[in-house]
């Protein structure tokens, strides 16, 4: 039976860097809910930033209903013969909905403090962030899409502190997995 792993956390918390470790070192097939925005903002050939991302999202819901994107997302993840997929940022309770449909499954809440988070973000630059100032970032986490990150994180299975290194954020997922008896598909050294 499938494993279906949900990933929240705020901004820059490590749910990607967590996705990308699932799928490296245990075969997850990782899937993230903004794909889909992207998907529509390449075809209108506009940029991938986090306010156009944003918008997009919003006006999707208001125009189509609240569970549109959730209803093609869970679709998505029907068609997948993954033994363990991992979904890179929940944000919103129609979202944890979906994932508690499946048999099988768990939610991870990632968490680090603010000062880090706004490092890492710039470092990566994705989004169009790489010079965001960190009053802007702070006003980021106040939209819309970030509103119900603290509230789904009593939901969580399982809370991650990543506000170490790599190699103790891979220990803590590792940890979880084991609970979970998914084992590796190889050894992974970060």
């Amino acid at each position: 039976m499938k494993l279906v792993i949900g990933l929240v956390g705020r901004i820059g918390s490590g749910k990607t860097v967590v996705a990308n470790y699932l799928n490296e070192k245990y075969n997850a097939e990782s899937k993230r809910f903004s794909q889909i925005l992207m998907d529509i903002l390449d075809r209108l050939y506009m940029p991938n930033n986090r306010n156009n991302l944003q918008k997009l999202g919003a006006l999707l819901r208001r125009e189509f209903g609240e569970d549109v994107i959730v209803n093609a997302f869970e679709r998505d993840l029907k068609s997948i013969n993954a033994k363990t997929i991992a979904i890179d940022g929940i944000r919103y309770r129609n979202e944890v909905k979906m994932l508690r449909k499946f048999k099988r499954n768990i939610l991870i809440f990632i968490d680090a403090p603010s000062k880090l988070r706004y490092e890492r973000v710039r470092k990566r630059g994705e989004k169009g962030e790489s010079e965001i100032t960190y009053g802007e970032f702070m006003k980021a986490e106040e939209c819309e899409t970030e509103r119900y990150i603290g509230k789904i994180k009593t939901e969580a299975e399982y809370i991650i502190d990543n506000s170490g290194t790599l190699n103790d954020l891979f220990k803590s997922v590792d940890k979880i997995m084991k609970n979970e008896n998914i084992l590796p598909i190889h050894n992974h050294n970060p």
